[in-house]
């Protein structure tokens, strides 16, 4: 009897695996830009949404990491304190619902990731990926 339990205790395990996203932090890329600067250079825009998940609320931020040339350009854009928007979240079975945030719809939960949709060239959508992120500070 005790090895039937631990049995079902360690397959409930396994099923869970990868599905409890509390306390964790997810990140995607969602969007690569370049611009050409007046004074000869340029720079690489790489734009990305930081989901953090508590218990009851999700904290959703956006941030964009420049990279140009002359190097010296790249502290004047990059942005060091993005305005953090928290809301309700909630999880039924394999999908998260974020109360008020549409931006990817639903996300599923897929082998410790997120996938949601994202819409492009306002016509098609497209997946995103939320990757977990070990640690992000606002």
């Amino acid at each position: 009897m005790n090895n039937v339990f631990i049995v079902l205790l360690l397959f409930a395990s396994f099923i869970m695996k990868g599905q409890n996203i509390r306390g964790k932090s997810f990140v995607a890329q969602t969007a690569v830009s370049c611009i050409e600067l007046l004074d000869d250079g340029g720079c690489s825009i790489y734009q990305y949404c930081y989901l953090q998940f508590e218990k009851e609320y999700v904290d959703v931020f956006f941030k964009s990491v420049w990279y140009c040339s002359p190097k010296e350009k790249e502290s004047a854009y990059n942005n060091s304190n993005p305005k953090v928007h928290r809301y309700k979240w909630k999880k039924k079975r394999k999908t998260i619902i974020i109360k008020d945030f549409n931006d990817y719809g639903s996300l599923k939960i897929e082998e410790g990731k997120l996938v949601g949709t994202k819409e492009r060239n306002y016509k098609e959508f497209v997946p995103i990926e939320f990757k977990e992120e070990p640690c992000q500070k606002k």
